[in-house]
């Protein structure tokens, strides 16, 4: 992913998804922190789907037709977060 480096926090995407979907589920709000859209960036380029961020602040993700707003890229990250999870 050319000019994207994810940040360095302790937790990572794996880490914070419960509290992410819990927030959203308990909140009924959509909300992202650019760190947990940083996270969620850094967790598809590890599992091989490279995303773009697009002047507008829209993401682009290999396999998923046009642009996704931030939380579109978070719901994404976590269905393949807990997909994966399913096979183990």
């Amino acid at each position: 992913m050319p000019g994207f480096r994810p940040t360095a926090t302790v937790a990572s995407f794996e880490t914070i998804a419960g509290t992410i979907m819990y927030r959203w589920a308990a909140e009924r709000d959509v909300w992202v922190s650019p760190g947990e859209v940083a996270e969620a960036r850094a967790y598809l380029g590890r599992i091989g789907i490279a995303t773009t961020e697009l002047a507008d602040g829209r993401f682009v993700l290999d396999g998923i037709e046009g642009s996704v707003e931030a939380s579109r890229l978070i719901l994404v990250s976590l269905r393949h977060l807990c997909s994966r999870r399913g096979r183990r």
